[in-house]
């Protein structure tokens, strides 16, 4: 192992440790969840969603993007073809955990380029509105990656003002991200074993299928990043 994953491996270990003593996220309204891009919402919130679908309460998500980069400067499959096979992972994915087609939304921002000023922010807006959330899920202000904090900066403007705003975790257990994190407002979710099993199986069907290039539709993810986001309990942050 690399020093650089030594220290990284370090960092998710610290974050995971400090979840062992935190409440448990309560959550009992009308839930939206925004991805980024596919594979974003059962990573970051797989378990949570199977935890609301058990309980009849079946969330919508919101893709925000086709995940049409995720092979760039890979090969030559084109960018609809990489759209087409990436939403069909979505249904497969979100099939597993019980969500219906008619609770998955999928949007046409331009992957990597999520911004403010696309014309799909007005259809956005109006399905926010027509779904009027009590909870809303955004990605969490330590990702890295352009897109997500968009995507939370974009939500945040448009969710209704009563909404409760919560940020989850994909790709800040891989970065270097520990100081300045609100552990006050900070909740967990230990996953029942079906509700890991379930979250594991989704993940796998999008990361395992394989493009004609021979790697992962949605990219080549580091094996650290996923053994992270494998664990058995998510984490989230009450912003509003």
């Amino acid at each position: 192992m690399s020093i650089k994953n030594f220290l990284r491996q370090l960092i998710i270990l610290t974050k995971q440790f400090r979840l062992s003593g935190l409440h448990e996220i309560g959550i009992d309204t009308n839930v939206l969840i925004f991805a980024p891009h596919p594979d974003d919402e059962v990573i970051g919130c797989g378990g949570l969603i199977a935890r609301l679908v058990r309980q009849g309460r079946i969330p919508h998500i919101v893709v925000m993007t086709g995940g049409e980069g995720s092979h760039t400067s890979c090969c030559n499959t084109s960018k609809e073809e990489i759209i087409k096979a990436r939403r069909r992972l979505t249904r497969n994915a979100l099939t597993i955990l019980g969500i219906p087609e008619s609770h998955i939304h999928e949007l046409n921002f331009a992957d990597g380029n999520i911004n403010g000023n696309d014309p799909e922010v007005k259809k956005l807006r109006q399905l926010v509105a027509d779904i009027n959330p009590e909870s809303v899920f955004v990605p969490h202000w330590g990702e890295g990656w352009p897109d997500h904090i968009n995507t939370a900066k974009i939500v945040r403007d448009i969710a209704p003002a009563s909404a409760e705003i919560w940020e989850y975790c994909v790709w800040m257990w891989y970065y270097n991200v520990w100081r300045g994190l609100d552990w006050h407002n900070a909740r967990r979710l230990p996953m029942t074993p079906e509700e890991h099993a379930l979250k594991l199986k989704a993940m796998d069907a999008y990361v395992s299928p394989l493009a004609p290039c021979g790697k992962p539709w949605s990219g080549v993810l580091p094996p650290l990043f996923l053994e992270a986001n494998s664990a058995k309990r998510e984490l989230y942050f009450k912003v509003r």
